[in-house]
């Protein structure tokens, strides 16, 4: 009974995935099954994710899925995400060249493929030596390693169809490579545009300017104040963040919203719930079990 059980809640989970709300909003869910495949698991060399989106004219989509043969690296568009729309017309066709892998910086790098503390072969969760905490282009680390392009690991594709709906595919072509490795459930996002975001941020920046100016000659209690400003001001940022479907910026730390977890672990669910995704606890149990043996499966094929 155990995987018709996970197959039903996959089912839930493709269905409530998706939190839409208004046009400047932004909504978001997992793809967790490999196309014919029958329940949440790895997408292997050869297999694909495939995802439904509804968007508007200015919306962007943003994706991130773990190189399961990585410490933490990750594939995603750019942090302002993919234009689903150009002069107003849906795009429909391959964007593979606005997907980038990313390492997150979040445990120091081994050989893909071979490292102790990738997830294959590791003896649990997060037990590598950490990285500098620095999100940033694979290809602009300073080690002694190679990298691969994102090009070399998917292809990612756009079918637009009516209404504002869009097909999402990002197929794993790196059996063509030599990096082949196993990618894992994609948390996506579809959110406003960057300018917007840039705009408000903007426009927030230069209210707090105006109220610190004004207050420069205030005593250390209406400094502390000022203090409290510039927190509430970080936290409204990190809140449009969410909003605007922001996963990370390049060159800057980690948010700490949950993409360490997938980059490393492939886990999707802490990320999926800090933009609203709930995903049950047992069903999220079911999926990590099945991506775990599946990664095993691999790591056993590839040793033979």
């Amino acid at each position: 009974m155990r995987r018709p059980i996970l197959i039903l809640f996959m089912l839930l989970l493709m269905c409530s995935g998706a939190v839409f709300a208004d046009h400047h909003e932004a909504n978001a869910g997992v793809a967790a099954v490999p196309v014919g495949a029958e329940g949440a698991g790895i997408a292997l060399p050869g297999g694909a994710y495939e995802f439904h989106i509804h968007a508007h004219d200015g919306d962007y989509l943003s994706f991130a899925t773990m190189l399961a043969q990585s410490n933490d690296g990750f594939l995603a568009p750019n942090e302002y995400g993919i234009a689903l729309f150009d002069m107003g017309e849906p795009v429909s066709g391959d964007v593979t060249d606005q997907v980038y892998y990313w390492d997150l910086g979040s445990e120091r790098n081994e050989p893909i493929g071979e490292g102790m503390y990738q997830a294959p072969r590791q003896a649990a969760p997060d037990s590598g030596p950490d990285g500098d905490g620095i999100v940033r282009l694979a290809s602009d680390l300073d080690d002694s390693y190679s990298y691969p392009t994102a090009a070399d690991l998917v292809v990612v594709t756009l079918t637009a169809g009516g209404m504002g709906e869009f097909t999402v595919r990002i197929e794993n072509v790196s059996d063509m490579s030599m990096y082949p490795s196993p990618i894992t459930p994609v948390f996506w996002i579809v959110h406003a545009s960057d300018m917007m975001m840039d705009d408000e941020m903007a426009e927030d920046d230069d209210m707090m300017d105006d109220e610190m100016a004004e207050d420069d000659d205030m005593m250390d209690d209406e400094m502390a104040k000022d203090d409290d400003m510039m927190m509430d001001d970080e936290m409204m940022k990190d809140d449009m963040m969410m909003k605007h479907g922001i996963l990370f910026t390049s060159g800057q730390p980690d948010y700490g919203h949950g993409l360490e977890s997938l980059a490393e672990d492939g886990d999707p669910s802490a990320l999926a719930a800090h933009h609203g995704v709930m995903m049950d606890d047992m069903m999220m149990g079911d999926m990590m079990m099945m991506m775990d043996d599946d990664m095993m499966d691999e790591e056993m094929d590839d040793d033979m």
